[in-house]
C-alpha cells in the first residue's frame, strides 16, 4: 500500500472450516482470520465489513465467528453494526426441513465513527412537514411534531441496515469461483462509506468482484490473496 492506509476494507472470507486450502497449509479458520486482520492498515477512521454466511453441521446453525468477533474487540474494533444481505428469492432444494437460504451477514467494525453517506433517494423529496401532519405520538398519547417541522423532506437518505441485491446467477468465466458475489455488493458498500479516490483494500480476493468494484467506482483499490 505504499504506506498509506484504508480508508475501507470490504471483503468476504471462507465461510468457517469448509474446505481445505493450500496456502501455508493453515486449516484454522480463526488463525487465518487473526493473521489477516492483525494489521489490516486502516486510517484511524476506516471502516471494516465483512460478508459472512451461515453454517449448519449437525442439523444446527453455527456460530463460528464468535471467538475472532471478540478478538477483533479486544483489538479495539468495535462491534459497529450488523446489516442483513438480502440476496434475493432462496435457493432451490429441501435444506433438511429449514427455510431456503436467502440471507447473509455483513459485520461492521471500526475505532471511530465515519457518517454514512445519502445515497439513496427519498420517496417523498421536497414535501414540506407541517406541525400539524400528525407524527409519533408521544408517552402521554398526544402526537408529537414531526422532525424537522416545516422543512422539506431531503433529496436523499442513508441506506437501511438491510442491502437488498439479488446474488449472482450469471453463467460463465466469471462465475467458475466457487462463491462468486455480485459486482453491486462492493459498490453499494464503496458508495455508502467512501467517497472518490479513497483507498479500498480486499483481503480476500477471489473472483475480484470488489477489485472492479473499486474501478467502476473510481476508488483506489489495493488487495491480496489470503488462501488459495
Amino acid at each position: 500500500m505504499a504506506g498509506e492506509r484504508a480508508d475501507l476494507l470490504f471483503t468476504s472470507p471462507p465461510y468457517g472450516n469448509q474446505r481445505d486450502y493450500t496456502t501455508g497449509g493453515v486449516g484454522d479458520w480463526d488463525v487465518l482470520m487473526r493473521g489477516v486482520f492483525a494489521d489490516p492498515s486502516m486510517a484511524d477512521d476506516g471502516q471494516i465489513l465483512v460478508n459472512l454466511g451461515l453454517i449448519h453441521r449437525a442439523n444446527e446453525w453455527q456460530p463460528y465467528w464468535e471467538g475472532w468477533l471478540e478478538w477483533m474487540r479486544e483489538r479495539g474494533w468495535r462491534r459497529f453494526g450488523l446489516y442483513v444481505w438480502d440476496q434475493g428469492p432462496g435457493l432451490p432444494g429441501d435444506w433438511n426441513g429449514r427455510l431456503a437460504p436467502a440471507f447473509e451477514f455483513v459485520f461492521h467494525f471500526n475505532r471511530e465513527s465515519r457518517r454514512a453517506n445519502k445515497i439513496v433517494p427519498c420517496k417523498w423529496a421536497g414535501h414540506v412537514l407541517h406541525e400539524d401532519e400528525g407524527g409519533l405520538r408521544e408517552k402521554d398519547g398526544t402526537v408529537g411534531k414531526w422532525t424537522h417541522a416545516e422543512q422539506p423532506v431531503q433529496e436523499m437518505r442513508i441506506p437501511d441496515s438491510v442491502i437488498r441485491i439479488t446474488r449472482h446467477k450469471a453463467r460463465g468465466p466469471e462465475t467458475e469461483h466457487p462463491a462468486v458475489f455480485p459486482v453491486k455488493l462492493p459498490a453499494f458498500v464503496m458508495e455508502a462509506y467512501s467517497n472518490e479516490g479513497a483507498v479500498v483494500y480486499e483481503p480476500f480476493c477471489g473472483s475480484g468482484a470488489t477489485v472492479v468494484a473499486g474501478q467502476k467506482m473510481a476508488r483506489r483499490w489495493t488487495w491480496s490473496s489470503a488462501i488459495r
